[in-house]
């Protein structure tokens, strides 16, 4: 079948074969939830302060430039506040994206499995990944990225 949400046809993207009603990239609840990537991006920096771990997995994640986009087209991977008159996003659902990591269930290539995956490592202390692993294969850009966070995650400011 052919997935709207994430276009995997066979199962080689998400190690299933599905539709939208089993998607990881689709909402749970069959009402589409729209969220702002640029409103995401802010959100997510402002429930980071005062938290350097997590300010540092968010600037990852932004800095990235992919991921913020992508959890914005899948709600299922956030925390929606579903009591006002539409849904807010205000955080990302780190143990959703633990498990749709270990499960591959995530379309995309595998360096930037791993840059989702260190930013989780960060901001979750539940989520384990073997930085030897995570950090193998990534490209220099992306390399730079990680180490910018795990010093702002240590506390320290970035080095220009």
């Amino acid at each position: 079948m052919f997935c709207e949400h994430c276009g995997d046809t066979d199962g080689t993207e998400t190690g299933v074969d599905h539709d939208e009603r089993d998607c990881p990239w689709y909402d749970t609840d069959d009402t589409p939830v729209t969220i702002d990537a640029a409103e995401l991006a802010d959100t997510l920096q402002t429930a980071a302060d005062g938290s350097p771990a997590l300010r540092a997995a968010v600037g990852l994640l932004i800095d990235h430039g992919l991921w913020v986009k992508r959890l914005a087209e899948r709600p299922g991977l956030l925390l929606i506040d579903y009591s006002g008159p539409s849904p807010d996003a205000y955080g990302v659902d780190w143990p959703k994206v633990v498990e749709a990591l270990e499960a591959k269930e995530l379309p995309a290539s595998s360096g930037e499995l791993r840059i989702l995956a260190i930013a989780a490592s960060l901001a979750d202390t539940a989520a384990r990944i073997s930085l030897g692993d995570a950090v193998t294969g990534l490209d220099t850009t992306n390399l730079a990225l990680v180490l910018k966070a795990i010093t702002l995650a240590n506390g320290r400011p970035a080095a220009r």
